[in-house]
């Protein structure tokens, strides 16, 4: 018997615990399917540490304020159990030129001061959080996935697929993105009320080389919004320079990501450019429509993404296994960190994305080409795709993350609460503080 609960071990969990152990709390069960604690710490790491970016204050029901207190304790948490000092964007002057490029071509410029732990050192900084938090009492039951919950008395039982079970007073559920079609069918099961949130995003992962992409040497992950001429608002998000690009895999399909080691380095440059898709009437699920993109990509790929250069992208040309690395049209000079052929299938993306999203990508790829000085649409330049973000539900909460039911908390990604490593840490904080602040109703 435990007095917390916490299925999902990312920022949100592990943040969520921290803050219960500091207020004295022992008895916590960390459940995560995985088997080291993880979530979007294990790939990159990045910390966006402003308010503008990963997260919603109207949906956190927070101040800005609040907000930056709760970046300022998360960061210094990082701090102690290992990452590294360097911050980036720090210095408004080295960045004012690119904030200038992007005015000039009606693209807005978002700056924030970030801290870079990379794929490699985050594992130890993880290893040290969990430490810390044993030997505060709280226990880790990892490579254990939860396939359902029930109310038994006051308290709720856990029910693992490998025939255990666990009972808690309080239970957060943070399972993270890739959790959150299991956080619909659990909350199906409890009457947990939601709504769907509508919107999704859809787009791809550019890969190029260093140089083509200055901006990195003084904004680790820049950020830019770009409002289409249909009105939708696409933005380039988790750039990694030096970085690579990764596979994503889910249950019935693969996506894209990417990330970057912080000891070493390659010689090219990836960013996300994702379109926001706000859906209306008849189809409101965004999972279901993100799931029907990401699996006909993968069909076109042969079971796998599809890679594609940007010359015959903009040619409207398939790109071929042959010709991939085609030396006159200069294909060598940017190689992918994906293995083609094994690991992704040189096709064309309009084959499965809908022809409005390849319009506004495009449109996006030339504002952006502009402001870097025609180094983004170079024609040995690669796309991948597909790249899909799933925040497909909207959880009705109180200002403390309960839902409506008793003693039943969301927070993280997974449960549309944020949108990065920061946001998701400060939404576990809030549904900690719903749990004390039950305790001593």
């Amino acid at each position: 018997m435990y007095e917390v609960i916490i299925v999902g071990s990312g920022p949100a969990g592990l943040f969520a615990a921290l803050n219960l152990v500091k207020e004295g709390k022992d008895s916590i069960l960390i459940i995560d399917k995985n088997p080291f604690p993880s979530g979007g710490m294990l790939n990159d790491c990045k910390l966006n540490l402003s308010t503008e970016i990963g997260m919603d204050l109207d949906e956190l029901k927070i101040s800005k304020d609040k907000a930056k207190e709760y970046i300022e304790f998360i960061d210094k948490t990082f701090l102690k159990f290992g990452a590294p000092d360097q911050i980036f964007g720090d210095d408004q002057t080295l960045y004012k030129e690119w904030d200038e490029r992007a005015k000039r071509n009606d693209v807005e410029f978002i700056p924030a001061i970030q801290r870079h732990i990379g794929t490699d050192l985050s594992k130890n900084v993880i290893k040290n959080f969990r430490d810390f938090l044993e030997k505060k009492g709280v226990k880790f039951k990892l490579s254990t996935e939860i396939v359902d919950i029930k109310i038994k008395d006051k308290f709720y039982n856990l029910e693992t697929s490998k025939g255990e079970s666990f009972e808690g007073k309080y239970v957060i559920l943070a399972p993270g993105r890739s959790g959150s079609k299991w956080l619909r069918e659990i909350s199906n099961r409890l009457n947990i009320s939601y709504s769907n949130g509508k919107k999704i995003d859809v787009g791809i992962r550019v890969e190029m080389r260093n140089e083509s992409y200055p901006i990195t040497d003084v904004i680790y992950d820049p950020k830019f919004k770009i409002k289409s001429k249909y009105g939708n608002i696409l933005r380039t998000f988790c750039t990694n320079p030096g970085g690579r690009v990764t596979l994503e895999r889910y249950d019935d399909f693969t996506l894209v990501n990417g990330d970057a080691l912080k000891s070493s380095k390659t010689e090219n440059t990836n960013f996300a450019l994702l379109d926001t898709i706000i859906l209306t009437e008849p189809l409101t699920d965004p999972f279901v429509y993100g799931r029907l993109i990401a699996i006909s990509t993968n069909i076109l790929g042969n079971g796998r993404p599809i890679i594609q250069r940007v010359g015959d992208f903009l040619d409207e040309k398939r790109s071929k296994e042959e010709t991939f690395f085609d030396k006159t049209r200069w294909f060598d000079r940017v190689k992918p960190t994906l293995n083609v052929g094994k690991l992704v299938t040189p096709g064309d993306i309009r084959m499965s994305y809908p022809y409005k999203i390849i319009k506004e990508l495009k449109e996006a790829l030339i504002k952006l080409n502009k402001i870097f000085g025609n180094t983004i649409l170079k024609e040995e330049n690669i796309i991948y795709a597909p790249e899909v973000k799933f925040y497909s539900l909207v959880y009705n909460t109180t200002e403390k993350l309960e839902t409506n039911v008793k003693n039943i908390f969301v927070a993280g990604d997974g449960a549309g609460k944020s949108r990065g490593i920061v946001g998701a840490a400060i939404s576990g904080i809030i549904a900690s503080e719903g749990i004390l602040k039950n305790e001593n109703s």
